[in-house]
């Protein structure tokens, strides 16, 4: 991929991840790629992570590691669309991109089927 298809790719996904932070309910919007690296997105303004920097590297490897286990299963079971945990502070979602994840972490108390399918109505899932 060339610098310039990087540097577009990136900028769609930063499109869409700045239109999710938009959302009241949503306080995380980030794409992560198959390192575990965030490449684009991230807080919303104003608000402080729960987890301290390297966790949320810690957390963003095992995210990528999730994800390609379970693509394993993907010939027999269907395609994931999303997964979701609900926590005690929060939600957090993550949705398969071609070979990145978008990861979007909400408030605690949100409908989660009523905000992925917000998700991927808004960025085109």
């Amino acid at each position: 991929m060339s610098q310039t298809q990087k540097k577009q790719e990136y900028l769609v996904h930063q499109q869409k991840c700045e239109i999710l932070l938009q959302e009241p309910e949503i306080r995380f919007a980030g794409v992560i790629d198959s390192m575990g690296h965030l490449v684009a997105g991230g807080m919303k303004k104003g608000l402080t992570p729960l987890e301290a920097q390297e966790d949320r590297r810690k957390m963003f490897m095992e995210l990528i590691l999730r994800v390609t286990t379970r693509q394993e299963f993907d010939s027999t079971m269907g395609r994931v669309k999303y997964t979701a945990s609900r926590r005690e502070k929060i939600v957090v979602m993550s949705f398969p991109l071609e070979k990145d994840v978008l990861l979007v972490s909400a408030k605690p108390d949100v409908d989660i089927e009523k905000t992925a399918k917000k998700v991927m109505n808004l960025c085109n899932i």
